[in-house]
This record gives C-alpha cells, structure tokens and sequence, in this order.
C-alpha cells in the first residue's frame, strides 16, 4: 500500500524544486534538524546494536528515517515483520553528532528515508551545516534557519507552521 506523504515528505518535496544541489541538501538538513528524533534501523541485537548501512558507488551511508514508522514499513515490504527493538531513536542533537562521527569510519554521508523520498546527505555537508548551527548558537528548541530563503520559500515554510 502506498503510503501517504507526511510532513516530512512535503519538506522533501519542496527541497526537490531547488535547482542548486547544496541548497537542496541544506533543506533537508533543516527539515531533519526540526525533528526531536532520528531513527535508525537496528540490525544487531538489543545488546549489540548495528545501526544499518547501505554500501554505494561513492561510499558506504548511514540509514535515517525520520519516523519509526519507515522502518517497520521497510521491514514489511521485504516481509520481515515489524519490530520495536530493531528502531533506534536518538535525539536529533546526538544523532547529529554521531552520525559526523562516522565519517572517521569512511562513512561518505546519510541516506535518509529510502525509497520514494530518499535523500543522500554527504557527510561534508552535514558538517557544515553542523558548524553554521553551532555559529548561530546551536538552540535546538529556537526552529531552524535556512540560508538565503526565496520570499516563496519562506512563505512556504511560514504556512506549514514553521
């Protein structure tokens, strides 16, 4: 069954519209910074946990969904069942930071939400990103910015209530 777009998906969507690469990126940055999670899909056990990675032509990523519920969907689609102990939620600050630790791993960047909406985020940028945060203060509960915003951008964000 396909699944509907949420809020999530329309940030996607509208980053899609963005003709400049970096720009889009930095748009799905902001989307994931406004979440109070990250999830991640466990492959090891509870007491060995193995965050899920997938290997591509320019390196190996991290998996990030921006719901639980993504994973238990992926895991029904190759028929594997739901399971509460294979998500991983961390905070959105921390998950931040751990996942820029895995770039000392080889890491090349994020794949977030596979599947329809997938989005790769090279590491490279999730630093900078990171840095400028920290520049302006690094307040999670103040919202996000996003650089050089349109006036319809902007206006679009302002309607979604952000």
């Amino acid at each position: 069954m396909a699944r509907i777009p949420d809020r999530f998906d329309l940030w996607v969507r509208k980053a899609r519209e963005c003709g400049d690469p970096v720009r889009r990126v930095d748009l799905v940055l902001g989307s994931l910074v406004a979440l109070g999670d990250w999830y991640f899909f466990n492959q090891g056990s509870k007491q060995k946990p193995q965050v899920a990675e997938v290997e591509m032509e320019q390196g190996r990523y991290v998996l990030v969904f921006s719901d639980a519920g993504r994973i238990g969907e992926m895991l029904d689609e190759a028929g594997r069942g739901r399971d509460g102990e294979k998500v991983i939620a961390i905070p959105t600050i921390a998950a931040m930071a751990w996942c820029l630790e895995r770039e000392a791993e080889g890491y090349a960047g994020l794949l977030v939400n596979p599947g329809d909406y997938a989005v790769l985020v090279p590491m490279e940028q999730l630093r900078v990103f990171e840095d400028d945060w920290k520049k302006r203060g690094a307040r999670e509960a103040s919202g996000f910015w996003i650089p050089n915003l349109t006036t319809e951008e902007e206006d679009f964000w302002q309607e979604n209530g952000l």
